[in-house]
């Protein structure tokens, strides 16, 4: 069905509470995987599993279509868009670095899956940067394509003053997903970051 601008504004309130809390969440996850801060291991977790969630939300509403039946609440962005217009927009960006986390996120956090126990160690890394910078791209085409009258006056103001920094320079949206500015992989239990040169980015 489609939808009135009208409510395609109003729900676009809710897409900037998701997206501000995705990348807010990464800013406090990064701070600890680099130990300017720390957080308690309850707090930690909490923040993992928050920016999870947030993260399986804002895949589905880039990367999923509607199909007749299924879910006729739920938001995507191609409601936003003409027929065909978002899935040729969202092509340009390289989303390996999103694979699977609404697969991981149901095992994982949301339910209580047998599938945890055969994660492997090395498995359990949440690639905070990474996702944030792809979800990121992503937004930033959708910013710049979004017809004006369907989200709220302040809604790229707002968005810009969220998202990491390096979003902002015109290159952004064909870096590949795990050549972020400051890339940092968060281990389930230990923060450990893992960071990459702004140069790296040009290479």
């Amino acid at each position: 069905m489609t939808r009135k601008s009208e409510d395609l504004r109003a729900f676009s309130e809710h897409l900037l509470y998701e997206l501000q809390a995705l990348f807010r969440l990464a800013d406090r996850l990064r701070a600890h995987a680099d130990g300017r801060e720390q957080l308690p291991w309850e707090v930690e977790m909490a923040c993992i599993e928050s920016f999870a969630i947030h993260a399986r939300a804002l895949e589905n509403f880039l990367w999923s279509d509607r199909k007749s039946g299924r879910f006729p609440d739920d938001a995507f962005a191609t409601d936003y868009f003409a027929p065909g217009e978002w899935a040729a927009l969202r092509a340009r960006v390289q989303r390996s670095g999103i694979d699977g986390i609404a697969a991981r996120t149901g095992h994982e956090i949301a339910h209580l899956s047998y599938k945890r126990k055969t994660h492997l160690a090395g498995d359990q890394d949440w690639a905070f940067d990474v996702i944030a910078g792809v979800v990121g791209r992503a937004f930033r085409l959708f910013l710049e394509h979004v017809p004006t009258e369907h989200v709220v006056e302040d809604f790229e103001s707002r968005l810009r003053s969220t998202w990491p920094e390096y979003l902002n320079f015109s290159v952004a949206i064909s870096f590949p997903p795990d050549k972020n500015p400051k890339s940092v992989a968060t281990k389930m239990f230990t923060g450990r970051p893992q960071p990459a040169s702004f140069e790296d980015l040009l290479t």
